[in-house]
């Protein structure tokens, strides 16, 4: 199988204005961000495929995320969210909980590799994590922007792959209604333009100069290849799924 480069990477609300600093808990250890979440291989094929993200302490985890601009102007990626804050409901006492917690939204800041600033933003979204229980922390998957497409425009016109460095922390209110926020967590984005893209041998066509390509007959539509989660992020893009949309899918 043909790759075009040897990067390898790891749901969405709007991207709104620039992000605040509201008052929160002091201790930004109670909720936390575990991790960026590996995408599961999709079952099914073409318009059917579906992902599904599991919230588990043991992942799978990407070490970095990927983003081809070549199919995505913005990185959408799945993070696990924890809950550490202790339970307090007792039944029997007719005490409810307070420590679940309702997640809000995600505040972000993306650099450059050298740290130069591309955007700051906040992403609106909905999500529930239980209070911990056992010593294990309550936990969910939780989508959000970690590139927006400001940020992707502010890094130009560019060759070959460009890391960016996105900082995010998420906040939320618990059920005893104290507003409370994670720490922020940086995580590494590649970003690319094609490189995403593989080619599989048996849609090669060896007859041509390019070398290699996405032309051999009847190779074409991808209805019955398995769809990346996202297409253009972190996962790899046979050719054949965009060979007849795409310029750098059959080049």
């Amino acid at each position: 199988m043909w790759l075009r480069s040897k990067l390898v990477g790891g749901i969405t609300g709007a991207v709104i204005a620039v992000a605040s600093s509201a008052s929160c808990v002091d201790n930004d250890g109670s909720i936390l961000i575990i991790g960026l979440l590996a995408p599961p291989t999709s079952s099914g094929s073409g318009a059917s495929a579906t992902c599904t993200y599991t919230a588990n302490v043991d992942g799978p985890f990407l070490s970095n995320g990927a983003m081809d601009i070549a199919f995505a102007q913005q990185y959408t990626p799945v993070l696990l969210l924890g809950n550490q804050l202790v339970a307090t409901g007792n039944a029997e006492l007719d005490r409810v909980e307070t420590n679940n917690v309702n997640i809000e939204g995600a505040i972000v800041r993306v650099t450059s590799a050298s740290g130069a600033s591309l955007d700051k933003y906040t992403v609106p979204g909905t999500s529930f994590l239980f209070a911990s229980s056992g010593g294990t922390p309550g936990l969910a998957a939780y989508g959000t922007t970690l590139i927006s497409p400001n940020a992707t425009a502010a890094l130009g016109t560019f060759t070959g792959t460009k890391r960016v460095i996105s900082y995010v922390k998420v906040f939320g209110t618990t059920t005893g209604g104290t507003h409370i926020e994670s720490g922020e967590v940086p995580f590494s984005i590649n970003v690319c333009d094609g490189c995403l893209v593989v080619f599989p041998t048996e849609a090669d066509d060896p007859a041509q100069v390019k070398q290699p390509n996405c032309l051999a007959s009847g190779t074409t539509g991808g209805t019955t290849i398995t769809q990346p989660c996202s297409v253009g992020q972190d996962q790899p893009v046979d050719c054949r799924l965009c060979a007849l949309t795409n310029p750098v899918c059959s080049p």
